[in-house]
């Protein structure tokens, strides 16, 4: 460990915190397309691989392949959350952004720029003691676990912004929980016209009918007008 230098450690860990969010959210993808899923799954066993091959000392072909992923895995998710992807179920629909993506966005950028300047530098300045090396080792596996642990927590509530529910319609509700009919100007509802009420319901007494205006001589029948 005293031999692989500072770089080396601190992009280990930082592909390790992205394994374990792309680990977290690979069940709620696989739910919503199997492919997506399986995208973040193999990607977060390639970036766990790739630090234990980091951390063993493992050349310049490995840093260039952790370098090319995860700067393939930032372009992906920027493509997703500006104009969509153009396959799946809900290709060309922008995704939400949330502390999940973007913790795991900073870890990748983290892990490019170091193996950029590991393979920039070629060679890896050592410790000088073992105790320095387990102090730097301490601090990135503190630091990296403290952004990874709560974005962890969050990806088991992880939305992507596509579904749509009705609470985005103001609406109320009775007390049985059944929606209101919509008035109509005629009174009704659903649009049949109101009953008019029945004599006796209104509240007024009733009025006697008005007496014929023909008036009859005695001994005569009545007739109809």
């Amino acid at each position: 460990m005293t031999d692989i230098g500072a770089g080396r450690i601190m992009a280990a860990f930082a592909s390790l915190g992205a394994a374990a969010t792309h680990l977290a959210v690979a069940p709620s993808h696989f739910g919503d397309w199997q492919l997506s899923g399986m995208f973040f799954f193999a990607t977060a066993v390639f970036q766990a691989g790739w630090a234990l091959a980091v951390m063993w000392g493992a050349g310049g072909r490995t840093m260039a392949a952790g370098l090319l992923v995860n700067a393939g895995s930032i372009l992906l998710w920027a493509v997703s959350r500006t104009s969509g992807l153009p396959v799946g179920p809900h290709s060309g629909m922008p995704e939400q952004i949330d502390r999940v993506d973007l913790t795991t966005v900073a870890f990748e950028a983290a892990v490019c720029v170091l193996a950029l300047w590991c393979l920039w530098s070629r060679h890896a300045r050592g410790f000088r003691s073992s105790l320095s090396a387990a102090v730097v080792i301490g601090a990135a596996g503190a630091g990296v676990a403290g952004l990874a642990l709560p974005a962890v927590e969050l990806a088991g509530s992880h939305s992507h912004g596509h579904e749509t529910t009705d609470e985005s319609v103001p609406h109320s509700h009775g007390q049985d929980g059944e929606h209101p009919a919509t008035p109509t100007p005629g009174g009704g509802e659903g649009g049949t016209p109101p009953t008019p009420p029945t004599v006796g319901e209104t509240g007024e007494p009733e009025r006697p009918a008005p007496a014929s205006s023909h008036a009859h001589r005695p001994g005569t029948a009545p007739h109809e007008d």
